[in-house]
């Protein structure tokens, strides 16, 4: 008896033994600073909703009258029904703005029914110079009493099927009506310093799953498939009680010699790459790389990393890839010093685009964008009524499908984020004309401090897959 209590000890000493050194191995290339220990605290549902209503909270009461005053806005009158103007047809500057209790439950309407969830309609924020007042406006002939005791200089309204707001306005006050569109997007993209801070613990967080997805407790070399690695991933963020945004994404990139040797079909690596949809085994001597986002807080991430699988002879990363690392590192490096207050995303990528190129970079170019976010909003009878992300701000871009508040001709502003990800392509020896594609996505906030990572990974070193 008393042998075999001694066996079961051993034995189970080893098992949390072996557990320990298979996590250290996760996280053995990872340098960033207390890599792995984000994923070892996961904040519960119920504390997450009251730290996100706790974020709304303190953006209406420093946030809000910030912006109005910045945008020269002395009313600002929001309809529930301008949410076709936004993205997926879901109103985030609305449902934002929304009287709300701790935990996130809509508040009904001060002119609802006994016992109805009915929402405001309209809501209304006047800048008595102390304070931004709020008022619920009853209905539109309700707003044309509230606009005249106020006569207010100049008042912001949605500009999508607002014939009646207009109306109800008059010719006087509708003359001093501007679009919304400047004043919402600063309102939804200025992040308090606790939003700031928290970021950095989320973009930990994907950083710790993604080290542990590109290590040996999760790929077997020429066993592997890229779907099984999406799927691991997905599954993870189930485990940890994460949302996430898209199905993972991720890719192979590999030498032309090896694709002749694998025998995989010659259409399935573009460029020397495969693309979203194709599953392959991943093999030695392969570059795998990942985008995925996960959603916490309200706060949703954007990774791209990559890793190398070690070639058998192999102990380390060659050095022409180790090198093509450093050179994607210093162009972004570059990249973010274009981030200057006042210039629109335009004037950005096009200050970016003048950056001379290192001899061995193929091809670089910057793109930006928020990061995703989005609003949990329940009615007190359980209802969701607000379950999609929304991007609002500055990006590198025309656009970004399919919503329409960015826009690449907004300015960039103090305490705003962005996934950062500029696609770098640099010459390595044996990896045919194309080279390799390096880019590193993850989030980085403006500050006076100008563009800051929030947990950068890669940082000139390589996840390993022996």
């Amino acid at each position: 008896m008393v042998k075999n209590k001694k066996l079961f000890m051993i034995g189970f000493l080893f098992l949390i033994l072996s557990a320990f050194y298979s996590y250290e191995e996760a996280y053995a290339q990872d340098v960033r600073l207390n890599a792995g220990q984000d994923m070892m605290k996961i904040i519960p549902m119920r504390q997450r909703v009251q730290i996100m209503q706790r974020f709304w909270e303190w953006k209406r009461e420093n946030v809000l009258p910030m912006v109005m005053r910045e945008q020269g806005i002395d009313l600002w009158i929001v309809r529930n029904n301008e949410a076709d103007l936004y993205y997926n047809n879901e109103g985030p500057v609305y449902t934002s703005l929304l009287p709300a209790n701790y935990e996130g439950m809509a508040l009904p309407s001060q002119y609802a029914p006994p016992g109805s969830q009915k929402i405001p309609s309209f809501m209304m924020f006047y800048d008595t110079g102390k304070e931004i007042e709020y008022v619920e406006p009853r209905d539109y002939a309700h707003i044309t009493g509230l606009v005249k005791d106020r006569d207010p200089k100049r008042i912001a309204i949605g500009i999508y099927k607002n014939e009646e707001m207009l109306k109800a306005l008059g010719k006087k006050y509708a003359s001093r009506a501007v679009d919304s569109w400047t004043l919402g997007v600063r309102w939804l993209e200025t992040m308090s310093p606790e939003m700031i801070s928290i970021y950095r613990h989320v973009q930990g967080l994907a950083c710790d799953i993604i080290s542990e997805a590109f290590s040996n407790r999760v790929v077997i070399p020429d066993v592997t498939t890229t779907d099984d690695l999406n799927w691991w991933i997905r599954h993870k963020y189930l485990e940890l009680d994460l949302e996430t945004e898209n199905h993972p994404s991720i890719t192979v990139q590999r030498r032309p010699s090896k694709i002749a040797e694998y025998g995989d079909p010659p259409d399935f690596f573009r460029k020397g790459r495969t693309r979203n949809g194709v599953n392959v085994i991943i093999r030695r001597g392969d570059i795998i790389s990942c985008d995925t986002d996960l959603f916490l807080l309200g706060l949703v991430t954007d990774s791209h990393q990559h890793a190398y699988v070690l070639q058998k002879g192999e102990r380390d990363v060659p050095e022409g890839l180790k090198e093509a690392l450093r050179i994607v590192n210093r162009i972004q490096d570059l990249f973010r010093k274009e981030f200057i207050f006042g210039r629109t995303g335009k004037e950005i990528v096009a200050a970016a685009n003048k950056i001379p190129r290192e001899e061995r970079i193929i091809h670089s170019s910057l793109g930006f964008h928020p990061p995703p976010m989005f609003i949990r909003r329940f009615l007190q009878g359980g209802y969701m009524f607000d379950h999609k992300t929304y991007v609002a701000g500055m990006t590198s871009g025309p656009g970004y499908y399919p919503t329409s508040i960015v826009s690449n001709n907004h300015k960039l502003y103090y305490n705003t984020l962005y996934a950062f990800e500029p696609h770098t392509r640099v010459a390595v020896p044996g990896w045919g004309e194309h080279g390799v594609e390096l880019g590193i996505g993850q989030i980085a906030v403006f500050t006076k401090d100008g563009l800051q990572y929030l947990d950068r990974p890669q940082e000139n070193w390589w996840h390993v897959i022996k």
